[in-house]
C-alpha cells in the first residue's frame, strides 16, 4: 500500500526569525523529529534565490544569454529564469508593468532583473530596490515605479550602485545588473551592495490623472493576445464602477469579468495584474478598433 506523503513547509521571513514545518501522511498530522527539522532548514536556507530577467533585448542576439553568464561568473549556481526578452526596445512603461506582474507571480524570495535602459553609459543611476522582500536591480529611469510605490513605506529599501571601472558603457546589463542580481540571490544584503536612497524615480504616466467623473490613463502594454493593457487600476477605481471606457476613434460601455463574457466587439475587464483591459473576444482589441499603444484611455466613473 503506498502512502502519499505530503509535506508543508513555512520559512517565516528573516525579521521574524524563525521557521513553522508540518508533515502529513496520508491525512494524519505527525510531529518532525527536531533534529530532522533543523537539518531541513539549514539545507533550504542554502538555497539560491532565482534570478528573473525582464529586458528588451529580444531572442535574435545574444544579449539575453550573455546576462545568464554574467550571472554565472559570478554565482555558478544562480538560478536563472526568464520572465522576458520581450519589452518593446526602450519602453521603460511597459518594463515597469511586467515587473509587477512578475513579483505578482513569484514568491517574494525571487531577484528581478530589469534592463530595459535607453540612457546606458549616461549620468542615469543604477539601483537595487527591496520592496516586501522581491529584490529588483535595474537603471533609475522608472522600470521600479509600481514596485516601489505599491509597497508600503516600512516594506521599502533602495540603493544606489557602484557602476565597475571596466563595464562597458553600452552593455550595464552584462557588467553591472546581473552580476548584482546573482550577488542578491546568493545572500548579499541589500545595503552590502550600494548606498542606501530613497527616491527612486518614479514616472508620472505609470499612473492616472484623475477628472471631475472619471480618469484618464494610457495604454501601457499590448499583449501577445492583442489586449490592451492600461494604467489604470482597480485600486484606482475603488468604491466606484466603470460606466464607460472611451479612446481615439472608439469606446465600450462592456465591462465584464472574463473575455468569454464580452458579447460582440470591444469589451473592458480587470486583469490578473488588477490593471484594466481592453480586450475582444478570440481577437485582438487593434483588430476590431481597439486602442493602439500608448494611446490615452478615459473611464466614466458612476
Amino acid at each position: 500500500m503506498t502512502t502519499a506523503i505530503t509535506a508543508t513547509i513555512t520559512i517565516a521571513n528573516a525579521h521574524a526569525g524563525r521557521a513553522l514545518l508540518g508533515l502529513a501522511a496520508g491525512g494524519a498530522s505527525y510531529a518532525v523529529e527536531i533534529g530532522a527539522a533543523i537539518s531541513l532548514l539549514r539545507y533550504l536556507t542554502r538555497m539560491r534565490r532565482p534570478v528573473v530577467f525582464v529586458t528588451d533585448y529580444g531572442h535574435d542576439d545574444a544579449y539575453a544569454a550573455a546576462l545568464i553568464g554574467a550571472a554565472w561568473r559570478i554565482e555558478p549556481k544562480t538560478v536563472c529564469v526568464e520572465g522576458t526578452h520581450g519589452v518593446p526596445p526602450g519602453d521603460v512603461l511597459a518594463g515597469a508593468y511586467h515587473l509587477k506582474s512578475l513579483a505578482l507571480a513569484f514568491d517574494s524570495q525571487v531577484v528581478l532583473c530589469a534592463v530595459v535602459d535607453p540612457g546606458v553609459g549616461t549620468s542615469r543611476r543604477a539601483i537595487a530596490v527591496e520592496v516586501g522582500g522581491t529584490c529588483c536591480v535595474a537603471p533609475d529611469n522608472g522600470l521600479v515605479s509600481y514596485l516601489w510605490t505599491e509597497t508600503p513605506e516600512q516594506w521599502r529599501r533602495a540603493v544606489v550602485l557602484d557602476v565597475p571601472f571596466d563595464a562597458a558603457p553600452t552593455f550595464h546589463g552584462r557588467d553591472l545588473f546581473a552580476p548584482v542580481a546573482a550577488q542578491l540571490a546568493a545572500g548579499t544584503s541589500l545595503y552590502d551592495a550600494g548606498a542606501p536612497i530613497d527616491d527612486p524615480v518614479v514616472v508620472p504616466e505609470a499612473f492616472i490623472e484623475r477628472l471631475r467623473t472619471g480618469l484618464r490613463g494610457r495604454v501601457a502594454v499590448i499583449d501577445h493576445f492583442g489586449n490592451a493593457i492600461t494604467t489604470i487600476r482597480d485600486v484606482d477605481v475603488g468604491a466606484s464602477s466603470v460606466a464607460s471606457v472611451s479612446w481615439k476613434d472608439g469606446s465600450t460601455t462592456q465591462m465584464v469579468t472574463t473575455y468569454e463574457d464580452i458579447a460582440s466587439g470591444v469589451g473592458a475587464l480587470f486583469g490578473s495584474a488588477g490593471h484594466l483591459e481592453i480586450a475582444g473576444r478570440g481577437a485582438g482589441s487593434g483588430t476590431i478598433g481597439g486602442p493602439s499603444l500608448h494611446d490615452e484611455v478615459v473611464v466614466e466613473l458612476r
